[in-house]
């Protein structure tokens, strides 16, 4: 009898381990971007389903620094990593034609970003090698940013297309996915307007929209196809049709933070799913932030900015403004930054690298000078910090019109990035009612029915058992934009009317001839008579 349990339990044990083995999916990870910031995003999602089991091939710039089971990198080379590369002096000045934001010089970076990324990743032995693999995908997961060329090899690989946006969705990406703009409450990305636009902003909001949509279609996509002919030759469809094909898309937004948008059921919003658990922090920290009276003042401006480059009066402008805050410590992300140390305030202290979400999740941090980088804002918004936000390019401007619209901070624009200002934003946002209103907004942002993590794994797992997921697609990918505008709906309506209006126009000309008629007739039979 014991025999006969000990076989039962090792034969469930085997179909239970058989089960996972077989319900293990294959997934490729496509990310030619240089982009750290973004892929900080993207990185969690794989993680957790290779520790569910899943077989993840991860091509990108971003290998892991130590391996883990059911997870494989391929690394691309041939383009730098992009960081501490930005110059904050580009962005002392900048043309405001009738004193309006004009961002179309972002899309212009951004195209030149895509191609060269794009064509260093098509002509790669890593591709070359992919493609001549036998080894077939359950599902295709990229980045839908600035460039297409990865979804034809998601193309030609044959598999379901799931992509993955580090910030709010590009003014390219909707029509793709079927997914409306709204424009007098859906800001574009490089504007930092919000859903509560005046008459002149909703203007320049149409226009922002139209203009880099037009662009990136008659510009950008016809550059991509031509680098995808040059790799693979004829017969793939236009990209414009092949992103068509994406069946699931996950943003780093969430209502509680960038206000309510009507998405298309095949986007989701995941915001926030890059914070993670707390760990501890190492004990330099802890033992500047038991010195610290007041608390500590976290500086960065993210992985892309160089500090250098700030101009010498807006630096010593922040010098200045951190020197009036005695009672509180300032800690900075300031590379290299070994010449400060004779001029910086005595409260700050330079660091090369922080542990971010840590630093801003801890007691003692009651603030964050911030660029408005999104994986930085929703860590801040999580942990509940106050921001004072000096947004450069990009999407930082939507992200800071978001924050200030919010009330869980302000912004000082580059221009006003001087003592006054810089002092009179901390002071409004180290005020305690100021304090407390964000972490009323933090309960709402950490309030969910499903953490975003784990939503983010439930539909990647729910498009692999679908096979693309058919019945959340819409047909609104594939109209004509006369018909999805419904211009030739209002086109018959005013034929209608003019044809209506000029029946009553030829009635009223017959009528009155009429009534002309008998009015001459009338007195001719009365002489008559």
């Amino acid at each position: 009898m014991v025999s006969v349990m000990q076989l039962l339990c090792i034969s469930l044990v085997l179909f239970c381990v058989g089960w996972e083995i077989t319900g293990a999916a294959q997934i490729l990870g496509l990310f030619s971007h240089p982009g750290k910031s973004h892929f900080n995003f993207f990185r969690p999602i794989f993680l957790a389903l290779a520790k569910r089991g899943h077989n993840i091939s991860m091509y990108s710039y971003f290998p892991l620094e130590k391996p883990i089971d059911n997870y494989t990198d391929y690394v691309f080379h041939g383009m730098p990593v992009l960081t501490d590369m930005v110059d904050l002096k580009n962005f002392e000045s900048e043309w405001k034609p009738l004193g309006l934001p004009f961002k179309i010089p972002t899309y212009f970076m951004l195209h030149d970003w895509g191609l060269r990324s794009c064509k260093v990743a098509l002509n790669s032995l890593l591709i070359a090698q992919l493609l001549e693999s036998p080894t077939r995908f359950d599902v295709v997961i990229l980045e839908h940013f600035s460039n297409d060329c990865m979804a034809a090899v998601a193309h030609l690989l044959g598999a379901p297309m799931i992509a993955l946006s580090s910030c709010a969705i590009m003014p390219w990406h909707y029509k793709r996915i079927g997914s409306p703009f709204i424009n007098p409450i859906m800001p574009m990305n490089f504007l930092h307007y919000t859903d509560d636009m005046s008459l002149i902003h909703r203007i320049n909001n149409f226009f922002h929209f139209h203009a880099v949509n037009i662009l990136y279609n008659w510009i950008t996509q016809p550059a991509t196809d031509e680098l995808i002919k040059l790799r693979f030759g004829n017969g793939l469809p236009p990209i414009n049709e092949i992103v068509k094909n994406t069946s699931l898309m996950l943003i780093n937004q969430y209502y509680a933070l960038t206000g309510p948008r009507p998405y298309a059921p095949n986007v989701v919003e995941v915001g926030g799913l890059q914070v993670g658990v707390e760990m501890p922090l190492p004990q330099s920290f802890m033992d500047l932030l038991d010195i610290s009276r007041d608390g500590i003042i976290y500086i960065s401006w993210g992985s892309m900015v160089n500090p250098n480059t700030l101009p010498p009066a807006k630096r010593n402008a922040l010098f200045e403004s951190i020197s009036q805050f005695k009672q509180y410590n300032f800690v900075m992300r300031w590379k290299s930054g070994l010449s400060l140390l004779k001029e910086k305030p005595i409260n700050l202290h330079i660091y090369d690298w922080l542990p971010q979400r840590d630093l801003l999740c801890h007691h003692q941090v009651k603030g964050f000078i911030s660029h408005g980088g999104l994986l930085g804002t929703t860590e801040a918004v999580y942990c509940g910090v106050p921001m004072l936000v000096t947004p450069f390019y990009g999407d930082q401007f939507l992200n800071a019109g978001a924050i200030e619209q919010r009330k869980l901070g302000v912004i000082v624009n580059f221009a006003n990035f001087d003592k006054d200002h810089i002092t009179r934003g901390l002071q409004k946002i180290l005020d305690k009612e100021f304090t407390e209103n964000v972490k009323r907004t933090t309960r709402a942002f950490r309030l969910r029915p499903i953490p975003p993590l784990e939503l983010a794994v439930w539909w990647i797992e729910y498009v692999i058992e679908s096979g693309g997921a058919p019945l959340i697609q819409n047909e609104s990918r594939n109209m004509h934009w006369i018909v999805y505008n419904s211009i030739d709906v209002y086109l018959i309506f005013l034929g209608v009317l003019c044809l209506v209006s000029l029946g009553l126009w030829v009635f009223v000309k017959l009528l009155s001839r009429a009534l002309c008629r008998f009015k001459i007739e009338k007195p001719t039979k009365s002489k008559q008579q």
